[in-house]
């Protein structure tokens, strides 16, 4: 069964900040297959759920920041078990951890994460870690992302690896994606020059033949698509980048 692709929407940000809808309905006719919010465009889940369906979109995930996981969980799980999501998502660590913390604080916070997990997992959905390159900062002799993985429940925190990111840390993608095989349901996928900076998918140096040679074996669920920084504007960014992942997919 071959691996979806959907679309990180903070990718058009700025398009959906002034149309919601109208972005998904691109996204849509470009052929995506799902998308994964970063917001919800201010829409009731009822009615996004509606939209979604009549444009034959799936849910691939949802990036909820850390403070709203801790603090307005049932609203979330609510929001987010109505619109038939599975795929909670941390973006990214408290800034302070990211800033300074150390392997004490690596692992309270994937204690913390686990718990807020178990809950996920009570309600029928799936807590993730989405990576960027700063987590690769080694604390005695480990990757900040070992440590933090290594100490949350496998089962209530699995991984969705930014494997651009991961590339831009100095790390093999095609590597550490193999490492957390069986916990790696969601992958970034997002492209850099080496030594260099963003590009679409499909024009930098990220090994996307080996990435999704390995994806299946993995038990990856999803490709999303997700770019930042752009050569061209944002819409066609991300239509250039599903054609050249799709022409990967098919060699």
């Amino acid at each position: 069964m071959s691996i979806p692709i959907g679309l990180q929407l903070y990718s058009l940000r700025e398009d959906a900040a002034k149309d919601f809808v109208g972005v998904l309905k691109s996204v849509a006719a470009m052929g995506y297959e799902g998308v994964e919010f970063a917001g919800y465009g201010g829409l009731k889940p009822r009615e996004l759920k509606t939209i979604l369906s009549d444009l034959g979109l799936e849910v691939a995930g949802s990036h909820v920041g850390f403070p709203q996981l801790s603090e307005q969980l049932d609203e979330v799980l609510n929001f987010n078990k109505e619109i038939g999501n599975k795929y909670l998502v941390c973006p990214a660590a408290p800034r302070d951890l990211l800033a300074q913390g150390g392997a004490d604080e690596w692992k309270a916070f994937a204690h913390t994460m686990s718990a807020i997990g178990t809950k996920v997992k009570e309600h029928g959905l799936q807590l993730a870690y989405h990576n960027h390159s700063w987590e690769f900062k080694t604390i005695d002799g480990q990757y900040a992302l070992d440590i933090f993985f290594a100490n949350a429940d496998p089962s209530g925190v699995v991984a969705e690896i930014d494997l651009g990111w991961t590339f831009h840390a100095g790390v093999d993608p095609v590597a550490y994606l193999e490492k957390y095989k069986g916990r790696c349901p969601l992958v970034h996928i997002k492209d850099f020059k080496k030594d260099g900076p963003q590009t679409e998918v499909g024009t930098g140096d990220v090994d996307l033949d080996g990435i999704t040679d390995i994806a299946p074996e993995v038990g990856v669920k999803w490709y999303i698509i997700e770019t930042e920084e752009y050569n061209m504007a944002p819409v066609d960014s991300v239509r250039v980048g599903l054609n050249n992942l799709r022409a990967v997919l098919q060699r």
